[in-house]
């Protein structure tokens, strides 16, 4: 039997994994358990090279317009996959572009934060075709 770790806010965390996987979702699901791009992203957007749970991660957000520009606000929305006990007192983000060299880092905070999860909120629009990286650790 797996042990099982408890934070002071009671999300259970099995020993070494930081809580289970979360992958990628489709655009603007807020399924439990995915990482997903949103239309301010463009209109297909996608997410890639999940590497990620309700503790900590990183991926790669590719913004696609195929029909919507991307604009600044909400790109991505990180869906928990077991809902803290309580809304995590903070949560830190960095989004850098792959394409832009070293120090390509974009500005960019978290919004919307809630017990199920939050969504990563840029203040400028992201480039077509660019892969962004965007990592991210919650602090309950």
């Amino acid at each position: 039997m797996a042990v099982v770790f408890e934070d002071y806010y009671g999300h259970k965390l099995p020993q070494g994994t930081g809580g289970a996987a979360l992958t990628a979702g489709a655009v603007s699901t807020s399924a439990v358990g995915t990482i997903a791009g949103t239309t301010a992203a463009g209109a297909a957007p996608t997410v890639t090279a999940v590497s990620a749970n309700d503790s900590l991660g990183n991926f790669t957000l590719t913004p696609v317009t195929g029909g919507g520009a991307q604009a600044a606000g909400e790109v991505a929305v990180v869906t928990f996959a077991q809902p803290y006990s309580a809304v995590p007192k903070a949560i830190s983000v960095s989004v850098f572009d792959q394409a832009g060299g070293a120090g390509s880092v974009i500005a960019a905070t978290e919004s919307s934060v809630t017990v199920n999860g939050f969504k990563v909120n840029v203040n400028a629009a992201l480039t077509t075709a660019h892969l962004y990286t965007v990592r991210y650790v919650v602090h309950p």
